[in-house]
C-alpha cells in the first residue's frame, strides 16, 4: 500500500466537506451536524494512519499527528455537542484559529531544523496560516456567508494537504539517498 494514500484521502475528505458546507446554507442542522462530524472524524483517522505509517518521526508526520488529533476532537465534538448552527460556527472558528496558528508554528519548526528547507514552502505555509486566520475572522463577522467561507477554508486546507504530499515524497527521497551515501 502506498504510504501516501491516507494523506490524499484525508485531503480529499476535507475538500469534499468544504464543498458540502458551501452548498449547505439552506440545509437543516440534522444534516450538517452528522455529515461534518463523521467525515472529519474519518479524515482524522486517515491522518493518524499516515502519521503512524512512518518509522522515523519527521516533522511533517508529527504535524499530521497534531492535525489528526485536532480533526478527530473536532469531529467528535460536532457529533456530541453541536445541536445548533451557532455551536457549529463557534467550534469551527476555533478549529480554524488553531489551524492558522499551527501552520505558522509548523513553519517555525521547519525553519529551526538543521536540514535544508525550501523558503518557498515556508512562505506558502505562513501565507496559508494568515489566510485561514483572516478568513475565520471574516466568517465570524459576515453571518450571511459563514458556512460558505468555512467551506472555502476547508477546501484551502484540503488542497494544501494534497499539494504537500509531493514535497514530503521528495524530502523522503533526499533522506534515503543521504543515508545510502554515508
Amino acid at each position: 500500500m502506498n504510504k501516501y494514500i491516507p494523506i490524499y484521502l484525508y485531503g480529499a475528505i476535507i475538500i469534499l466537506e468544504g464543498i458540502f458546507l458551501m452548498l449547505s446554507k439552506t440545509s437543516a442542522i440534522n444534516i450538517i451536524q452528522p455529515t461534518l462530524g463523521i467525515t472529519l472524524t474519518i479524515g482524522g483517522i486517515l491522518a493518524f494512519i499516515a502519521a503512524f505509517s512512518r518509522q522515523r518521526k519527521q516533522v511533517q508526520f508529527a504535524y499530521h499527528e497534531m492535525h489528526a488529533l485536532a480533526m478527530m476532537v473536532y469531529g467528535v465534538s460536532i457529533l456530541l455537542f453541536c445541536d445548533t448552527y451557532d455551536k457549529i460556527i463557534f467550534l469551527t472558528s476555533f478549529l480554524f484559529i488553531f489551524y492558522a496558528f499551527s501552520e505558522i508554528i509548523f513553519c517555525i519548526w521547519l525553519f529551526n531544523l538543521v536540514q535544508k528547507v525550501s523558503f518557498k514552502i515556508l512562505i506558502v505555509r505562513v501565507l496559508l496560516g494568515f489566510a485561514i486566520g483572516i478568513g475565520t475572522v471574516f466568517a465570524m463577522n459576515y453571518s450571511d456567508f459563514t458556512l460558505e467561507i468555512f467551506g472555502v477554508l476547508f477546501i484551502m486546507v484540503g488542497t494544501n494537504i494534497i499539494l504537500y504530499v509531493p514535497v514530503m515524497k521528495e524530502d523522503q527521497f533526499h533522506e534515503i539517498t543521504k543515508e545510502l551515501s554515508q
